[in-house]
Formats: C-alpha cells, structure tokens, sequence
C-alpha cells in the first residue's frame, strides 16, 4: 500500500520530471449484503446475480501452483464493481492532474515531485486537503483528496493494494458497508491530518485503505471464533505486515513532508471504529452483536464530534 502524500513541498519547476476459492463458513443467508453487479463465475456465489455478505478468502483465490495474473493483481476482479470504479475515477483524476498542471500552473511534471506528477498548487485547484481553505468553508475537501494522487507511482501503488483487496472487502462486507466504510475512514484520515500536518497540502486514498485494514481488523476480532484457524493466523499476519512496512515507509519518508502519516494513522483509527458498525457478523445471532453495532457507531461519531470543533476552532496552519 502506497502512503498518502503530503505535497506542499512540491515546486512549480517544469521541464525534466522527478520523479479465492471458496468462502469460510457459516455463509449468510442467499440474498443478504448482496447486489446484482456481474459477478458469476465463482463458486462461492449462491446463485447468479447474488453474492453473500459472509467470508470471503482473502489468500485462497484460484487453484494450483501459479494463480493468473488478474487474480495475483485483482482477486475476484469484476467489472461493474465499486473498486473498478472508483479505480477508473482515480486513473481519470490523475490524467486531469497532469492537463490542469501543464495547462495552468506551467508543467504537468515538476521536479519538486518525486511521484511522477504535478505542483502542489495543481492539487490545491483540484480539491486537495488544505486546513485554511477547509476552515474557509470548502469542506469538500475532507472527502475529494482520496480521488487525488501526488503522481503515476503514487496512484500505482495504491491502485495495487486497493484492488488486491478491495474486491474481496466488498464481497466480504457488501456493497453499502464497504462504500460506506472506504469513504468514513477516508474522512476520518482527513480529520487528522488537518489536526496533526495543519500546514500540508495532502492528497491520496492512502488514508481510506488504511481505513480498510482497520475494519479488517475489526472483522477479524468480531468473528474470531468462526474463522477456521489457519485462515486466520495467515490473515492476521497479512495485516499485521502490512503495518510494519507501512510504519517503515512512514519513518523513512514523512520528515521531508511527502507522507503524511497523520493521515494514515487516521484513517486506521477511524477504520478500526467503524469495523464494528460496518463489517459483517458471520453469525448474526451472536449475542455481542448488537453491543458490536452500538460501540462502532458511538466511537466513530464522538471522536468526530471532537476532531471537528478542534478543526474550525483550535487549530491554525499559521
């Protein structure tokens, strides 16, 4: 997974560019969680034009020694899917990126931005997360910086962590959950990075995946005694190193201001809060169920009840 960027230290200097298987049991009951996007061809599938909001395997995907390659890359990969499609928003963004850069601020690539991209002030047009404007009232940049990236390597990156496990997170937890889910947690990682990185121009969907991986651990912890033991260990260890790598990268590259780990650590807050309103319950009749339910959706909304006030009130880029 890629880090979210944080580009204020970009300059407007043009010229040389810088830069599956089957499901676990219990399944849920046929019909529930599930939407009629082209997804046939699975065996996990109850029926054509159904797809059960139960576990889906996030290691076991096709059979044999080499898997192909659209199931190394984008397991369960389906065309008319939510991940396709904010996926095709994200690539058609960031050709924008480059136009508005070339055609307005001089350059489409700029020295400054070792991601293979625009200045900071292209971003800053398009919608970037920036606190004095959101204080201004645009708060449509809490949500418009995850359809952003810094450059091509940026938004490559990250399309290959979104789409390795996208796919099976909106199988997993249906298709409102995990929109829901994907958009939360990107909010939430702007929350912190206007509290934590006030003076940064940031863009990037880094902060909703990490947002994902918090639900997954969410899930993980919900549905623990369902699991079969092996998948679990294994998917745990997947999460697990994902964070470290991440941290590393973090440490490595957020002292010279292009990673804005704020973001990320909000992101996988806000995402472990929600997990537990969002993420399906494999048996729904566990009796923590509802505490689960109540406890995802009271946490979420009261630290943004006390990140927003923070936001328009305390904090000040200056």
């Amino acid at each position: 997974m890629s880090n979210i960027h944080g580009i204020s230290s970009f300059n407007n200097q043009g010229g040389g560019g810088g830069p599956g298987g089957a499901p676990g049991q219990p399944q849920a009951p046929q019909g529930q969680g599930g939407y009629g996007w082209g997804q046939q061809g699975y065996a996990d599938m109850e029926a054509p034009g159904v797809i059960p909001a139960g576990h889906v395997s996030l290691l076991r995907v096709s059979g044999g020694a080499f898997p192909d390659l659209v199931d190394l890359f984008c397991p369960r990969f389906r065309w008319l899917c939510f991940t396709t499609i904010v996926s095709t928003v994200q690539v058609i963004m960031l050709m924008v990126s480059l136009i508005v850069g070339a055609e307005m601020f001089g350059a489409a690539f700029v020295k400054g931005n070792e991601m293979g991209g625009p200045s900071s002030q292209t971003f800053l047009y398009l919608g970037a997360k920036y606190l004095p404007n959101i204080q201004a009232g645009q708060v449509y940049r809490f949500v418009t910086p995850v359809f952003l990236h810094g450059g091509i390597l940026h938004l490559a990156s990250n399309l290959f962590f979104q789409c390795r496990v996208g796919y099976i997170f909106e199988l997993r937890w249906g298709l409102a959950n995990y929109i829901a889910t994907y958009f939360l947690t990107g909010i939430g990682a702007t929350y912190f990075s206007c509290l934590m990185s006030p003076k940064t121009i940031s863009v990037g969907a880094s902060g909703a995946l990490f947002g994902l991986i918090g639900a997954d651990i969410s899930y993980l912890i919900m549905n623990w005694s369902f699991l079969p033991n092996q998948e679990k260990y294994q998917e745990l260890c997947i999460v697990i190193c994902i964070l470290l790598i991440n941290f590393l990268l973090g440490v490595s590259g957020g002292s010279d201001g292009n990673i804005d780990n704020s973001a990320h650590f909000g992101g996988l807050v806000f995402g472990f809060l929600i997990g537990f309103a969002l993420t399906n319950l494999l048996q729904p009749e566990d009796p923590k169920g509802k505490f689960y339910r109540i406890l995802g959706w009271g946490s979420y909304i009261g630290l943004s009840v006390i990140c927003l006030p923070c936001i328009f009130l305390v904090v000040h880029a200056n």
